[in-house]
């Protein structure tokens, strides 16, 4: 399994990229240097709410996953992981990425798994792609 990260926070957008399994930490000024065994990469990513303000307000993570390269891909699976303010972990969430074999780009939508208040603490997230062949 390969797994890729990439962080934002609600004001602006940071990015760090983690390569491999063990990873190549450290922010990046433009997009990082290719990694041989990358097979899926975020191409964009962004926080979007809803209702907010009010008791029903949501967040999710919406973005675009891409395959990078030749190889035909069986799964993949795209991680959400949402933080507040003082970059605590709040919540994960995992969804799969349906039909790989058909396309080589896909829209995703990851939704915050509270809403209301708990929702509005939300302030930044990271998003992890696992992939196999």
């Amino acid at each position: 399994m390969h797994r890729r990260r990439l962080l934002a926070t609600g004001a602006g957008a940071i990015l760090s990229g983690i390569a491999g399994c063990l990873g190549n930490l450290g922010p990046t000024d433009g997009p990082a240097d290719p990694d041989p065994e990358e097979r899926v990469r975020i191409v964009e990513s962004e926080l979007v709410r809803e209702e907010e303000g009010t008791d029903e307000e949501t967040v999710a993570v919406e973005g675009v996953a891409q395959i990078i390269g030749d190889e035909e891909i069986r799964y993949v699976e795209v991680r959400a992981e949402f933080y507040d303010a003082e970059d605590e972990l709040l919540d994960s969430t995992n969804e799969r990425i349906e039909d790989v074999t058909e396309r080589r780009r896909w829209e995703f939508r990851i939704e915050y798994p509270n809403y209301g208040e708990a929702a509005a603490e939300v302030r930044g997230y990271s998003v992890d792609v696992a992939t196999s062949l």
